[in-house]
């Protein structure tokens, strides 16, 4: 509990900083990878490392997208599992059709990389509709974020 003011102040004693102090580890950092099989197509990544998970956004854009309109994507949370670890748990929490997959598929693989939690955001659309397409991009979403993090740790 705090100590009410001193008579004849308006402003509480000072509260001493250093009993209880968090640093904030908000530093998002961004990234733009070119996909290898989608030419003109770039995944833009938004990577957010805090001390007990990770966010990460997702998205694509090509020469014939809009600035101005864009869905808002699908949103998903991963944890590790503790009894099948290879098996992460995950759950969507906002889910469009058109990246509910992907962004469950990035969400898994970074929980099982990191041990952390993750949230990941993801209005990513890959035209072309072929798989081999999409693994590319979950290969390049991955790899741009443990290289983040990576960079983080340092």
């Amino acid at each position: 509990m705090s100590t009410p003011p001193e008579p004849g102040t308006s402003q509480p004693p000072p509260i001493n900083a250093t009993a209880n102090t968090i640093s904030p580890t908000i530093h998002p950092q961004q990234r733009s990878v070119p996909l290898p099989l989608s030419p003109h197509t770039t995944l833009h990544l938004q990577i957010t490392p805090l001390a007990t998970t990770t966010m990460v956004f997702l998205t694509t854009t090509d020469p014939s997208t809009s600035s101005s309109l864009s869905s808002m994507g699908s949103f998903v949370y991963s944890m590790p599992n503790r009894f099948n670890p290879s098996e992460p748990l995950c759950t969507p929490l906002y889910a469009m059709p058109s990246s509910v997959d992907f962004a469950t598929r990035v969400a898994k693989i970074l929980a099982r990389k990191t041990g952390k939690p993750t949230y990941v955001g993801c209005s990513a659309v890959f035209g072309g509709g072929q798989i081999e397409e999409e693994m590319a991009g979950v290969r390049a979403a991955v790899d741009g974020v443990m290289k983040a993090l990576d960079e983080y740790k340092e």
